[in-house]
Protein backbone atom coordinates (compact mmCIF):
# COMPACT_ATOMS: atom_id res chain seq x y z
CA UNK A 1 0.00 0.00 0.00
CA UNK A 2 0.80 3.41 -0.75
CA UNK A 3 1.72 5.83 2.44
CA UNK A 4 -0.13 9.29 2.94
CA UNK A 5 2.57 11.19 1.34
CA UNK A 6 3.19 8.76 -1.58
CA UNK A 7 -1.04 8.78 -2.22
CA UNK A 8 -0.91 12.69 -2.10
CA UNK A 9 2.06 12.64 -4.49
CA UNK A 10 0.28 10.65 -6.73
CA UNK A 11 -2.45 12.68 -6.75
CA UNK A 12 -1.07 15.33 -7.50
CA UNK A 13 0.67 14.04 -10.34
CA UNK A 14 -2.65 12.79 -11.99
CA UNK A 15 -3.83 16.55 -11.29
CA UNK A 16 -0.63 17.49 -13.60
CA UNK A 17 -1.35 14.78 -16.15
CA UNK A 18 -4.98 15.81 -16.72
CA UNK A 19 -3.94 19.59 -16.96
CA UNK A 20 -0.78 18.49 -19.33
CA UNK A 21 -3.69 16.34 -21.59
CA UNK A 22 -6.23 19.17 -21.51
CA UNK A 23 -3.61 21.30 -22.72
CA UNK A 24 -2.83 19.31 -25.29
CA UNK A 25 -6.14 18.68 -26.40
CA UNK A 26 -7.26 22.27 -26.67
CA UNK A 27 -3.21 23.79 -28.36
CA UNK A 28 -5.03 24.44 -31.45
CA UNK A 29 -3.06 27.62 -32.43
CA UNK A 30 -0.52 28.73 -35.92
CA UNK A 31 2.17 26.65 -35.77
CA UNK A 32 5.74 28.54 -36.74
CA UNK A 33 6.41 30.07 -41.00
CA UNK A 34 8.60 27.69 -42.28
CA UNK A 35 10.68 28.79 -45.03
CA UNK A 36 10.99 25.94 -47.74
CA UNK A 37 13.95 24.71 -49.46
CA UNK A 38 11.36 25.50 -52.84
CA UNK A 39 12.98 27.95 -54.56
CA UNK A 40 11.89 30.43 -57.27
CA UNK A 41 12.86 33.43 -60.09
CA UNK A 42 10.21 35.31 -60.57
CA UNK A 43 6.96 33.89 -59.97
CA UNK A 44 4.67 33.79 -62.50
CA UNK A 45 1.81 31.61 -60.81
CA UNK A 46 1.70 29.61 -57.07
CA UNK A 47 -0.86 27.35 -56.20
CA UNK A 48 -1.89 24.48 -53.11
CA UNK A 49 -4.12 21.71 -52.63
CA UNK A 50 -3.91 19.53 -49.59
CA UNK A 51 -5.36 15.99 -49.08
CA UNK A 52 -3.89 13.26 -46.28
CA UNK A 53 -0.77 12.55 -48.59
CA UNK A 54 0.25 16.40 -47.29
CA UNK A 55 0.24 19.32 -49.43
CA UNK A 56 0.55 19.64 -53.19
CA UNK A 57 1.89 22.86 -54.80
CA UNK A 58 2.67 24.16 -58.43
CA UNK A 59 5.11 26.47 -58.83
CA UNK A 60 5.17 28.42 -62.27
CA UNK A 61 8.69 29.92 -62.70
CA UNK A 62 10.19 32.07 -65.06
CA UNK A 63 13.52 33.43 -65.83
CA UNK A 64 15.39 35.01 -68.30
CA UNK A 65 18.70 34.01 -69.97
CA UNK A 66 18.92 35.48 -73.37
CA UNK A 67 15.45 34.04 -74.11
CA UNK A 68 12.58 33.49 -72.19
CA UNK A 69 12.18 30.00 -69.84
CA UNK A 70 8.92 28.65 -68.20
CA UNK A 71 9.11 25.91 -65.90
CA UNK A 72 5.60 24.18 -64.56
CA UNK A 73 6.87 22.10 -61.03
CA UNK A 74 4.90 20.53 -58.61
CA UNK A 75 5.99 19.66 -54.95
CA UNK A 76 4.82 17.84 -52.15
CA UNK A 77 5.11 19.17 -48.88
CA UNK A 78 4.74 16.99 -45.22
CA UNK A 79 2.75 18.83 -42.68
CA UNK A 80 5.95 19.93 -41.03
CA UNK A 81 7.34 21.97 -44.36
CA UNK A 82 9.49 19.39 -45.40
CA UNK A 83 9.42 18.24 -49.27
CA UNK A 84 8.87 14.97 -49.57
CA UNK A 85 9.16 14.72 -53.80
CA UNK A 86 9.21 17.38 -56.53
CA UNK A 87 8.01 16.89 -60.73
CA UNK A 88 8.62 19.16 -63.31
CA UNK A 89 5.93 19.24 -65.39
CA UNK A 90 6.36 21.24 -68.14
CA UNK A 91 9.31 23.36 -69.50
CA UNK A 92 8.68 26.04 -72.13
CA UNK A 93 10.96 28.36 -73.84
CA UNK A 94 9.17 31.30 -75.85
CA UNK A 95 6.89 34.01 -75.95
CA UNK A 96 3.58 34.24 -73.89
CA UNK A 97 4.73 30.81 -71.64
CA UNK A 98 2.93 28.62 -69.06
CA UNK A 99 -0.28 30.42 -67.83
CA UNK A 100 -2.44 30.19 -65.46
CA UNK A 101 -1.89 27.26 -64.12
CA UNK A 102 -3.66 25.62 -61.28
CA UNK A 103 -3.80 22.51 -59.20
CA UNK A 104 -7.29 20.76 -56.94
CA UNK A 105 -8.43 17.25 -56.01
CA UNK A 106 -9.81 14.97 -53.45
CA UNK A 107 -8.96 11.95 -51.99
CA UNK A 108 -6.45 10.28 -54.13
CA UNK A 109 -6.76 12.46 -57.16
CA UNK A 110 -5.10 15.57 -57.97
CA UNK A 111 -5.36 17.46 -60.99
CA UNK A 112 -3.36 19.97 -62.91
CA UNK A 113 -4.68 22.56 -65.49
CA UNK A 114 -2.70 24.76 -67.14
CA UNK A 115 -2.37 27.13 -70.71
CA UNK A 116 -0.08 26.57 -73.27
CA UNK A 117 0.26 27.99 -76.45
CA UNK A 118 -3.70 27.85 -77.82
CA UNK A 119 -4.62 24.98 -75.19
CA UNK A 120 -5.56 24.41 -71.80
CA UNK A 121 -3.67 21.15 -71.00
CA UNK A 122 -4.99 18.90 -67.89
CA UNK A 123 -3.09 16.41 -65.84
CA UNK A 124 -3.74 14.02 -63.23
CA UNK A 125 -1.96 12.39 -60.80
CA UNK A 126 -3.85 9.13 -58.53
CA UNK A 127 -0.39 8.02 -56.73
CA UNK A 128 0.46 11.49 -54.60
CA UNK A 129 2.24 13.12 -57.82
CA UNK A 130 4.53 10.29 -58.32
CA UNK A 131 3.56 9.89 -61.92
CA UNK A 132 1.22 12.49 -64.07
CA UNK A 133 -1.22 11.58 -67.02
CA UNK A 134 -0.44 12.74 -69.82
CA UNK A 135 -2.19 14.42 -73.02
CA UNK A 136 -3.28 10.82 -74.40
CA UNK A 137 -4.90 10.14 -71.33
CA UNK A 138 -6.45 13.72 -71.14
CA UNK A 139 -7.61 15.58 -74.13
CA UNK A 140 -6.11 19.16 -74.00
CA UNK A 141 -9.16 21.79 -74.44
CA UNK A 142 -8.30 23.72 -77.77
CA UNK A 143 -9.06 27.80 -77.23
CA UNK A 144 -8.25 29.04 -80.13
CA UNK A 145 -5.68 31.97 -80.72
CA UNK A 146 -7.88 34.79 -79.50
CA UNK A 147 -6.58 36.37 -75.91
CA UNK A 148 -7.05 34.04 -72.57
CA UNK A 149 -7.45 36.33 -69.46
CA UNK A 150 -7.54 33.73 -67.15
CA UNK A 151 -8.49 29.78 -66.31
CA UNK A 152 -9.88 28.55 -62.69
CA UNK A 153 -10.64 25.38 -61.38
CA UNK A 154 -12.49 23.40 -58.24
CA UNK A 155 -13.10 19.44 -57.58
CA UNK A 156 -16.60 18.80 -56.83
CA UNK A 157 -16.84 16.57 -53.95
CA UNK A 158 -20.49 16.05 -54.48
CA UNK A 159 -20.08 14.52 -57.84
CA UNK A 160 -16.71 13.52 -58.03
CA UNK A 161 -15.67 15.88 -61.00
CA UNK A 162 -13.14 18.60 -61.93
CA UNK A 163 -14.76 22.01 -63.13
CA UNK A 164 -13.02 24.25 -65.69
CA UNK A 165 -13.53 27.81 -66.59
CA UNK A 166 -12.16 30.31 -69.03
CA UNK A 167 -12.20 33.60 -70.80
CA UNK A 168 -11.41 34.27 -74.27
CA UNK A 169 -11.65 37.48 -76.07
CA UNK A 170 -14.13 36.44 -78.90
CA UNK A 171 -16.30 39.11 -79.20
CA UNK A 172 -14.40 42.02 -80.48
CA UNK A 173 -12.85 43.57 -77.65
CA UNK A 174 -15.06 41.74 -74.93
CA UNK A 175 -14.39 38.21 -73.24
CA UNK A 176 -16.63 35.18 -73.29
CA UNK A 177 -16.49 33.09 -70.06
CA UNK A 178 -16.56 29.14 -71.21
CA UNK A 179 -16.77 26.21 -68.49
CA UNK A 180 -16.40 22.61 -68.88
CA UNK A 181 -16.57 19.39 -66.68
CA UNK A 182 -13.98 16.61 -66.47
CA UNK A 183 -15.56 13.50 -65.13
CA UNK A 184 -13.61 10.43 -63.66
CA UNK A 185 -13.03 8.58 -66.60
CA UNK A 186 -11.32 11.41 -67.80
CA UNK A 187 -13.66 12.59 -70.13
CA UNK A 188 -14.63 15.93 -70.70
CA UNK A 189 -18.23 17.21 -70.91
CA UNK A 190 -19.40 19.53 -73.77
CA UNK A 191 -18.35 23.38 -73.70
CA UNK A 192 -20.68 25.77 -72.65
CA UNK A 193 -20.78 29.55 -72.84
CA UNK A 194 -21.40 30.88 -69.19
CA UNK A 195 -21.16 34.38 -71.09
CA UNK A 196 -24.45 33.45 -72.92
CA UNK A 197 -26.30 36.56 -74.75
CA UNK A 198 -25.04 40.03 -74.27
CA UNK A 199 -24.13 39.40 -70.82
CA UNK A 200 -19.58 39.86 -71.32
CA UNK A 201 -17.02 39.23 -69.18
CA UNK A 202 -13.57 37.46 -68.22
CA UNK A 203 -11.18 36.72 -64.96
CA UNK A 204 -13.08 34.01 -64.45
CA UNK A 205 -13.47 31.84 -61.16
CA UNK A 206 -15.57 28.99 -60.33
CA UNK A 207 -16.59 27.32 -57.05
CA UNK A 208 -19.26 24.02 -56.56
CA UNK A 209 -21.78 23.11 -53.95
CA UNK A 210 -24.43 21.03 -53.97
CA UNK A 211 -25.87 20.62 -57.28
CA UNK A 212 -24.54 23.87 -58.08
CA UNK A 213 -21.62 24.93 -59.84
CA UNK A 214 -21.08 28.68 -58.96
CA UNK A 215 -19.33 31.38 -61.86
CA UNK A 216 -18.06 34.50 -61.26
CA UNK A 217 -16.58 36.97 -63.98
CA UNK A 218 -15.75 40.33 -64.72
CA UNK A 219 -16.62 42.47 -68.10
CA UNK A 220 -13.72 44.48 -67.67
CA UNK A 221 -11.62 43.89 -71.00
CA UNK A 222 -7.83 44.78 -69.50
CA UNK A 223 -5.60 43.22 -67.16
CA UNK A 224 -5.08 46.88 -66.69
CA UNK A 225 -7.50 47.75 -63.73
CA UNK A 226 -7.04 51.72 -63.56
CA UNK A 227 -7.96 52.43 -67.06
CA UNK A 228 -11.10 49.52 -67.67
CA UNK A 229 -12.58 48.31 -64.65
CA UNK A 230 -16.36 46.73 -65.20
CA UNK A 231 -19.29 44.95 -63.59
CA UNK A 232 -18.74 41.77 -60.94
CA UNK A 233 -21.28 38.92 -62.15
CA UNK A 234 -22.39 35.87 -60.76
CA UNK A 235 -23.87 32.42 -63.03
CA UNK A 236 -25.33 29.09 -61.31
CA UNK A 237 -25.44 26.15 -63.05
CA UNK A 238 -28.34 24.37 -61.03
CA UNK A 239 -28.39 20.46 -62.04
CA UNK A 240 -28.28 20.77 -66.01
CA UNK A 241 -29.26 24.44 -66.39
CA UNK A 242 -27.24 27.40 -66.13
CA UNK A 243 -29.58 30.11 -63.98
CA UNK A 244 -30.20 33.94 -64.56
CA UNK A 245 -26.54 36.10 -64.63
CA UNK A 246 -26.67 38.08 -61.05
CA UNK A 247 -24.84 41.67 -60.85
CA UNK A 248 -22.83 41.67 -57.36
CA UNK A 249 -21.17 44.95 -58.00
CA UNK A 250 -20.62 48.02 -60.42
CA UNK A 251 -18.85 49.79 -61.91
CA UNK A 252 -15.10 49.85 -60.17
CA UNK A 253 -14.68 45.97 -59.61
CA UNK A 254 -11.56 44.25 -61.22
CA UNK A 255 -10.81 41.66 -59.39
CA UNK A 256 -13.31 38.69 -57.97
CA UNK A 257 -13.77 35.33 -56.50
CA UNK A 258 -16.29 33.05 -55.63
CA UNK A 259 -16.56 31.12 -53.07
CA UNK A 260 -19.08 28.38 -51.93
CA UNK A 261 -18.86 28.02 -48.12
CA UNK A 262 -20.62 25.78 -46.01
CA UNK A 263 -23.97 27.65 -46.14
CA UNK A 264 -23.80 30.67 -48.11
CA UNK A 265 -22.14 31.68 -51.43
CA UNK A 266 -19.64 34.70 -50.78
CA UNK A 267 -18.40 37.10 -53.99
CA UNK A 268 -14.67 38.74 -52.74
CA UNK A 269 -13.85 41.51 -55.13
CA UNK A 270 -11.32 44.52 -55.73
CA UNK A 271 -13.09 48.15 -55.89
CA UNK A 272 -10.37 50.19 -57.48
CA UNK A 273 -9.07 53.46 -55.67
CA UNK A 274 -9.05 55.86 -58.40
CA UNK A 275 -6.02 58.10 -58.22
CA UNK A 276 -4.08 55.89 -55.97
CA UNK A 277 -2.14 53.85 -58.76
CA UNK A 278 -2.89 51.31 -60.40
CA UNK A 279 -3.20 48.29 -58.53
CA UNK A 280 -4.28 49.83 -55.01
CA UNK A 281 -8.22 49.07 -54.04
CA UNK A 282 -10.51 48.15 -51.08
CA UNK A 283 -11.56 44.51 -50.68
CA UNK A 284 -15.01 43.72 -50.19
CA UNK A 285 -17.23 40.96 -49.49
CA UNK A 286 -20.88 40.14 -50.39
CA UNK A 287 -23.16 36.91 -49.49
CA UNK A 288 -25.66 35.03 -50.60
CA UNK A 289 -27.53 31.80 -49.60
CA UNK A 290 -25.98 28.99 -51.98
CA UNK A 291 -29.53 28.69 -53.86
CA UNK A 292 -30.59 32.33 -53.30
CA UNK A 293 -30.67 35.51 -56.39
CA UNK A 294 -30.10 38.57 -53.45
CA UNK A 295 -26.63 39.78 -52.56
CA UNK A 296 -26.06 41.32 -49.32
CA UNK A 297 -24.76 44.88 -48.36
CA UNK A 298 -21.01 44.97 -49.09
CA UNK A 299 -18.70 44.19 -46.40
CA UNK A 300 -15.20 46.48 -46.25
CA UNK A 301 -12.26 43.64 -45.31
CA UNK A 302 -9.60 45.29 -46.37
CA UNK A 303 -8.31 49.67 -47.30
CA UNK A 304 -6.11 50.80 -49.78
CA UNK A 305 -4.37 47.86 -50.65
CA UNK A 306 -1.95 46.90 -53.30
CA UNK A 307 -3.37 43.90 -55.41
CA UNK A 308 -1.84 41.53 -58.13
CA UNK A 309 -3.46 38.45 -56.51
CA UNK A 310 -6.93 37.69 -56.07
CA UNK A 311 -8.46 36.26 -52.72
CA UNK A 312 -7.99 32.41 -51.68
CA UNK A 313 -10.55 30.79 -49.78
CA UNK A 314 -11.31 27.48 -48.01
CA UNK A 315 -13.98 25.84 -46.08
CA UNK A 316 -13.25 24.05 -42.65
CA UNK A 317 -15.09 20.88 -40.76
CA UNK A 318 -16.57 22.84 -38.29
CA UNK A 319 -18.56 25.45 -40.81
CA UNK A 320 -16.31 27.83 -41.08
CA UNK A 321 -14.73 29.76 -44.43
CA UNK A 322 -11.31 31.40 -44.54
CA UNK A 323 -9.70 33.26 -46.80
CA UNK A 324 -5.66 34.93 -47.50
CA UNK A 325 -5.19 37.58 -48.90
CA UNK A 326 -2.23 40.63 -49.78
CA UNK A 327 -1.75 42.90 -47.25
CA UNK A 328 1.42 45.28 -47.22
CA UNK A 329 4.21 43.10 -47.34
CA UNK A 330 2.59 39.83 -45.91
CA UNK A 331 0.04 37.82 -46.10
CA UNK A 332 -3.33 38.67 -44.47
CA UNK A 333 -5.89 35.93 -43.14
CA UNK A 334 -9.43 36.31 -42.31
CA UNK A 335 -12.17 33.81 -41.14
CA UNK A 336 -16.17 33.94 -41.36
CA UNK A 337 -18.27 31.84 -38.14
CA UNK A 338 -21.77 32.27 -39.91
CA UNK A 339 -22.29 35.64 -38.97
CA UNK A 340 -19.33 38.41 -39.01
CA UNK A 341 -15.61 37.90 -40.39
CA UNK A 342 -13.06 37.92 -37.88
CA UNK A 343 -10.51 40.85 -37.30
CA UNK A 344 -7.00 40.47 -39.91
CA UNK A 345 -4.21 38.62 -38.27
CA UNK A 346 -0.97 38.15 -40.34
CA UNK A 347 -0.17 35.03 -41.65
CA UNK A 348 3.85 35.99 -42.16
CA UNK A 349 5.62 38.42 -44.49
CA UNK A 350 6.44 38.39 -48.07
CA UNK A 351 3.23 38.24 -50.21
CA UNK A 352 3.63 36.84 -53.75
CA UNK A 353 0.61 34.76 -54.41
CA UNK A 354 -0.69 33.66 -50.96
CA UNK A 355 -2.87 30.58 -51.39
CA UNK A 356 -5.18 28.41 -49.25
CA UNK A 357 -6.17 25.02 -48.58
CA UNK A 358 -7.75 22.97 -45.80
CA UNK A 359 -8.22 19.21 -44.47
CA UNK A 360 -10.91 18.92 -41.57
CA UNK A 361 -10.05 21.53 -39.41
CA UNK A 362 -6.56 22.43 -39.84
CA UNK A 363 -5.77 25.13 -43.17
CA UNK A 364 -2.62 25.19 -44.79
CA UNK A 365 -1.06 28.31 -46.12
CA UNK A 366 2.17 28.46 -48.84
CA UNK A 367 3.10 32.00 -49.93
CA UNK A 368 6.09 33.32 -52.09
CA UNK A 369 9.05 35.05 -50.03
CA UNK A 370 9.95 37.79 -52.97
CA UNK A 371 13.11 39.25 -50.80
CA UNK A 372 14.52 35.41 -50.50
CA UNK A 373 12.62 33.73 -53.65
CA UNK A 374 11.94 30.98 -51.51
CA UNK A 375 7.91 29.83 -50.55
CA UNK A 376 7.04 29.86 -47.03
CA UNK A 377 4.62 27.64 -45.42
CA UNK A 378 2.23 27.78 -42.57
CA UNK A 379 -0.37 25.42 -41.03
CA UNK A 380 -3.31 26.09 -38.15
CA UNK A 381 -2.81 22.58 -36.71
CA UNK A 382 -6.51 21.78 -35.02
CA UNK A 383 -7.27 18.83 -33.55
CA UNK A 384 -8.33 15.65 -35.95
CA UNK A 385 -11.47 14.37 -36.22
CA UNK A 386 -13.08 11.35 -34.83
CA UNK A 387 -11.70 8.18 -36.89
CA UNK A 388 -14.88 6.65 -38.28
CA UNK A 389 -16.63 3.52 -39.53
CA UNK A 390 -14.67 1.65 -36.69
CA UNK A 391 -15.51 -2.07 -37.71
CA UNK A 392 -14.67 -5.62 -36.08
CA UNK A 393 -13.86 -9.38 -37.97
CA UNK A 394 -11.67 -12.33 -37.29
CA UNK A 395 -8.11 -11.58 -38.18
CA UNK A 396 -7.41 -13.96 -42.07
CA UNK A 397 -4.03 -15.12 -40.48
CA UNK A 398 -3.99 -16.39 -36.99
CA UNK A 399 -8.52 -15.95 -35.97
CA UNK A 400 -7.96 -13.01 -33.87
CA UNK A 401 -9.91 -9.62 -33.43
CA UNK A 402 -9.55 -7.31 -35.86
CA UNK A 403 -10.39 -3.70 -35.46
CA UNK A 404 -10.42 -1.44 -38.03
CA UNK A 405 -11.33 2.35 -39.19
CA UNK A 406 -11.63 4.44 -42.51
CA UNK A 407 -8.18 6.66 -42.37
CA UNK A 408 -7.94 10.47 -41.43
CA UNK A 409 -7.58 12.72 -44.34
CA UNK A 410 -5.55 14.99 -42.57
CA UNK A 411 -1.78 14.50 -43.52
CA UNK A 412 -0.43 15.10 -40.16
CA UNK A 413 -1.96 11.98 -38.42
CA UNK A 414 1.51 10.40 -36.44
CA UNK A 415 -0.61 7.12 -34.40
CA UNK A 416 -3.77 6.00 -33.95
CA UNK A 417 -4.85 5.12 -29.56
CA UNK A 418 -6.53 1.88 -30.09
CA UNK A 419 -8.70 1.09 -26.17
CA UNK A 420 -10.60 -1.67 -24.92
CA UNK A 421 -13.09 -2.49 -22.32
CA UNK A 422 -13.99 -6.08 -21.17
CA UNK A 423 -17.35 -6.21 -19.60
CA UNK A 424 -16.87 -9.47 -16.99
CA UNK A 425 -13.40 -7.46 -16.03
CA UNK A 426 -14.38 -4.35 -14.69
CA UNK A 427 -15.61 -2.47 -18.20
CA UNK A 428 -12.42 -0.15 -17.22
CA UNK A 429 -10.95 1.46 -20.69
CA UNK A 430 -7.65 0.73 -20.98
CA UNK A 431 -5.29 1.57 -23.67
CA UNK A 432 -3.78 -1.49 -25.38
CA UNK A 433 -1.94 -0.49 -28.05
CA UNK A 434 -1.14 2.55 -31.23
CA UNK A 435 -0.63 2.29 -34.81
CA UNK A 436 0.05 3.93 -37.86
CA UNK A 437 -1.87 1.86 -39.47
CA UNK A 438 -5.93 2.14 -39.70
CA UNK A 439 -6.42 -1.16 -38.21
CA UNK A 440 -5.49 -3.06 -35.03
CA UNK A 441 -4.70 -6.96 -34.44
CA UNK A 442 -6.15 -7.69 -30.55
CA UNK A 443 -3.84 -10.79 -30.10
CA UNK A 444 -5.20 -11.42 -26.64
CA UNK A 445 -8.67 -12.89 -27.78
CA UNK A 446 -9.87 -14.93 -30.50
CA UNK A 447 -12.94 -13.46 -32.77
CA UNK A 448 -16.24 -15.70 -31.84
CA UNK A 449 -19.37 -13.33 -31.94
CA UNK A 450 -21.75 -16.01 -31.21
CA UNK A 451 -19.63 -18.46 -28.65
CA UNK A 452 -17.45 -16.11 -26.73
CA UNK A 453 -17.20 -15.98 -23.06
CA UNK A 454 -16.17 -11.92 -23.27
CA UNK A 455 -17.56 -9.03 -24.04
CA UNK A 456 -15.32 -6.80 -25.75
CA UNK A 457 -15.50 -3.36 -26.93
CA UNK A 458 -13.33 -1.04 -28.40
CA UNK A 459 -12.61 2.42 -29.61
CA UNK A 460 -10.18 4.36 -31.42
CA UNK A 461 -8.65 7.85 -31.82
CA UNK A 462 -6.62 10.00 -33.47
CA UNK A 463 -3.41 11.98 -32.49
CA UNK A 464 -1.32 14.37 -34.80
CA UNK A 465 2.16 15.18 -35.43
CA UNK A 466 1.49 18.44 -32.66
CA UNK A 467 -0.12 16.14 -29.85
CA UNK A 468 -3.86 17.14 -30.22
CA UNK A 469 -5.82 14.39 -29.46
CA UNK A 470 -9.28 14.03 -31.92
CA UNK A 471 -12.57 12.43 -30.24
CA UNK A 472 -13.10 8.81 -29.87
CA UNK A 473 -14.48 7.14 -32.38
CA UNK A 474 -18.13 5.46 -31.95
CA UNK A 475 -18.09 2.40 -29.71
CA UNK A 476 -17.89 -1.50 -31.40
CA UNK A 477 -18.76 -4.18 -29.51
CA UNK A 478 -18.07 -8.18 -29.94
CA UNK A 479 -18.31 -11.19 -27.99
CA UNK A 480 -14.55 -13.11 -27.86
CA UNK A 481 -13.04 -16.14 -26.57
CA UNK A 482 -9.34 -15.12 -24.73
CA UNK A 483 -5.92 -16.30 -25.92
CA UNK A 484 -5.87 -18.81 -22.88
CA UNK A 485 -8.85 -21.30 -24.12
CA UNK A 486 -7.17 -24.20 -25.67
CA UNK A 487 -8.17 -23.56 -29.37
CA UNK A 488 -4.95 -25.15 -31.12
CA UNK A 489 -4.37 -28.70 -31.53
CA UNK A 490 -1.36 -29.73 -29.18
CA UNK A 491 0.89 -30.50 -32.46
CA UNK A 492 0.38 -26.91 -33.83
CA UNK A 493 0.94 -25.11 -30.76
CA UNK A 494 4.55 -23.36 -30.41
CA UNK A 495 6.26 -22.25 -27.28
CA UNK A 496 4.90 -19.24 -25.68
CA UNK A 497 4.64 -17.04 -22.81
CA UNK A 498 1.44 -14.20 -22.80
CA UNK A 499 1.12 -11.25 -20.79
CA UNK A 500 -1.20 -11.06 -18.27
CA UNK A 501 -4.68 -9.85 -18.61
CA UNK A 502 -5.55 -7.33 -17.24
CA UNK A 503 -2.94 -5.99 -16.56
CA UNK A 504 -2.04 -3.54 -14.28
CA UNK A 505 -4.75 -5.92 -12.12
CA UNK A 506 -5.97 -5.88 -8.91
CA UNK A 507 -5.69 -8.35 -7.27
CA UNK A 508 -6.07 -11.45 -9.74
CA UNK A 509 -5.10 -11.70 -13.44
CA UNK A 510 -5.33 -14.54 -15.83
CA UNK A 511 -1.46 -16.13 -17.24
CA UNK A 512 -2.16 -18.05 -20.21
CA UNK A 513 1.26 -20.05 -22.22
CA UNK A 514 1.33 -22.43 -24.06
CA UNK A 515 3.95 -25.29 -25.12
CA UNK A 516 4.96 -27.08 -28.13
CA UNK A 517 5.75 -30.63 -26.91
CA UNK A 518 4.96 -32.95 -23.86
CA UNK A 519 7.21 -31.90 -21.09
CA UNK A 520 7.83 -30.73 -17.38
CA UNK A 521 6.46 -27.34 -16.98
CA UNK A 522 6.71 -24.72 -14.16
CA UNK A 523 5.16 -21.11 -13.92
CA UNK A 524 6.39 -18.82 -10.49
CA UNK A 525 5.83 -15.56 -9.80
CA UNK A 526 8.56 -13.18 -8.38
CA UNK A 527 8.92 -9.61 -6.74
CA UNK A 528 11.07 -7.02 -8.13
CA UNK A 529 13.94 -8.30 -6.17
CA UNK A 530 13.79 -11.77 -7.35
CA UNK A 531 12.42 -13.53 -4.62
CA UNK A 532 9.80 -16.35 -5.28
CA UNK A 533 5.84 -15.18 -4.44
CA UNK A 534 4.62 -18.25 -5.79
CA UNK A 535 4.48 -21.27 -7.65
CA UNK A 536 1.46 -21.27 -10.11
CA UNK A 537 2.43 -24.27 -12.00
CA UNK A 538 4.99 -27.54 -11.30
CA UNK A 539 3.86 -30.54 -13.18
CA UNK A 540 3.87 -32.58 -16.42
CA UNK A 541 1.92 -31.12 -19.16
CA UNK A 542 0.91 -31.80 -22.89
CA UNK A 543 1.18 -30.05 -25.82
CA UNK A 544 -1.17 -27.27 -25.54
CA UNK A 545 -2.44 -23.65 -24.08
CA UNK A 546 -3.34 -23.09 -20.50
CA UNK A 547 -3.95 -20.52 -18.50
CA UNK A 548 -3.64 -20.09 -14.78
CA UNK A 549 -5.07 -17.64 -12.22
CA UNK A 550 -2.56 -15.85 -9.81
CA UNK A 551 -4.48 -14.12 -7.31
CA UNK A 552 -2.16 -11.36 -5.56
CA UNK A 553 -4.79 -10.38 -2.29
CA UNK A 554 -1.79 -10.67 0.27
CA UNK A 555 0.83 -8.80 -1.88
CA UNK A 556 0.82 -4.82 -1.55
CA UNK A 557 0.84 -3.00 -5.10
CA UNK A 558 4.10 -3.04 -7.05
CA UNK A 559 6.02 -4.36 -9.77
CA UNK A 560 6.18 -8.41 -10.28
CA UNK A 561 8.15 -10.72 -12.45
CA UNK A 562 6.90 -14.26 -13.45
CA UNK A 563 8.66 -16.80 -15.38
CA UNK A 564 7.89 -19.77 -17.80
CA UNK A 565 10.20 -23.00 -17.97
CA UNK A 566 9.37 -25.85 -20.47
CA UNK A 567 12.06 -27.84 -21.69
CA UNK A 568 14.82 -25.50 -22.84
CA UNK A 569 12.50 -22.52 -23.52
CA UNK A 570 12.40 -19.97 -20.89
CA UNK A 571 10.62 -16.98 -21.01
CA UNK A 572 10.16 -13.53 -18.52
CA UNK A 573 7.26 -10.95 -17.97
CA UNK A 574 6.52 -8.50 -16.31
CA UNK A 575 3.09 -7.30 -14.04
CA UNK A 576 1.93 -4.40 -12.18
CA UNK A 577 -0.25 -5.08 -9.01
CA UNK A 578 -2.20 -1.38 -8.25
CA UNK A 579 -4.59 -1.38 -4.95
Amino acid sequence: MFNTKNSRFSGNKLIILFLVMTASLFSQSWNNVVQTTIQFNTMVGLDLATNRDGNHILVNDYFYNGSHNYSLKYYLLNSSGSVIRSYTLENFQGGGGIQFANIDGANDRIYVVYKLGNQIKTRKSTNAGISWTNDSNILPINIGNNTCNHIDITFGKDDNALHVVWATQDAGSDYKTYYRRLDINNAWGTTENVTDGSNVGGFPTVSKSQNRVHVSYNTGQSEDPSTNTGEAKSRDKFTNTWQTPQLVYTPQSFRERIHAGSSKLFDFYYKLETGMGQYTSDLYVKERSLGGTYWSSPVLLKTSSTVYEIVSAANTYDGKSHIVYEILGGVGYRSYSGSSWSSEFTVGSGYNSPRISSVSNDLFVTWGNEPTKYIRYRQYDAAPLAPQNPQLSTNPSNNRVRLSWSKNQEPDISIYEVWRKVAEMGGNWQLIGTTTNNYFVDNEYYYAPKAGDFTLTYKVRAKDIGNNFSLYSNEVTVRAEYLGKEYLAGNNTDYKLIQNYPNPFNPSTKISYSIKEDGFVTLKVYDILGVEIATLVNEQKTAGSYEADFNASHLPSGMYIYKLHASSFTDVKKMLLTK
